[in-house]
């Protein structure tokens, strides 16, 4: 029968090698410095005082709230302006929407102006200080970054906002936008639409959250307050 080769023994002084064995460590992981390579005590504690590795952040703590809002009453208005000539659109109505509740409720985001990003089919476009106009004024802001195209998603917003072009669909799960710590996707329908917002709860406490989309939904509900 072939002998099976041994494996040579670490030298290594008996004060260390008491020392390794208290702390849970194998010869094998230590580097000696004594002569010819003897691991000695000096080796064990060097070993066990390395800095731990970094641990990678974690990501967002996803979460979501979801509601349903009666918009029969904003879209009769919506209609009355289109035959008045002053065509504003949902789109408008809702962006100013949530940028007036992330003023209303400064507990959801850190961010001066309270900005917000609309999605587009590629890219968003970033609307901040959207509270300090009326209405008219920010669908000539819309419609010109519109027409100027490009993309702002690297501009900091405290949300990002979807509107889905289909209405008999409940919105479930909406992944978060790389850099935005909210999410909110409306699908309107003729009469009502369905709301989800996602959220980071490791950066928008619950209730800031909740605050948030009460007041969104208050008004689209009660939309008169927007469209001046």
């Amino acid at each position: 029968m072939a002998a099976t080769a041994l494996q040579p023994r670490r030298a290594a002084s008996p004060y260390a090698r008491r020392l390794a064995r208290e702390r849970g460590l194998t010869l094998e992981v230590l580097t000696g410095s004594g002569p010819n390579g003897r691991i000695v005590a000096a080796d064990v504690a060097a070993y066990t005082a390395r800095p731990l590795a970094p641990v990678a952040a974690s990501g967002p703590q996803a979460s979501a709230l979801g509601t349903t809002i009666q918009l029969a009453t904003l879209l009769q208005l919506l209609a009355g302006f289109a035959d008045a000539d002053t065509p504003f659109t949902l789109e408008d109505v809702v962006l100013r929407a949530a940028g007036c509740a992330l003023d209303d409720v400064p507990e959801s985001h850190s961010l001066a102006g309270a900005p917000v990003a609309l999605e587009q089919q590629v890219g968003q476009l970033v609307f901040a200080d959207i509270r300090g106009g009326s209405l008219g004024p920010l669908r000539a802001r819309r419609l010109a970054a519109v027409e100027a195209g490009g993309d702002q998603s690297e501009e900091p917003a405290a949300l990002s906002l979807k509107l889905l072009a289909a209405s008999d669909i409940r919105p479930v799960v909406m992944p978060l936008k790389p850099g935005r710590n909210m999410r909110l996707v409306l699908a309107a329908g003729p009469a009502a639409g369905e709301c989800l917002l996602s959220f980071d709860a490791a950066a928008v406490s619950e209730d800031a959250a909740t605050e948030f989309l009460t007041r969104f939904k208050a008004y689209l509900e009660l939309p008169l307050r927007l469209l001046a």
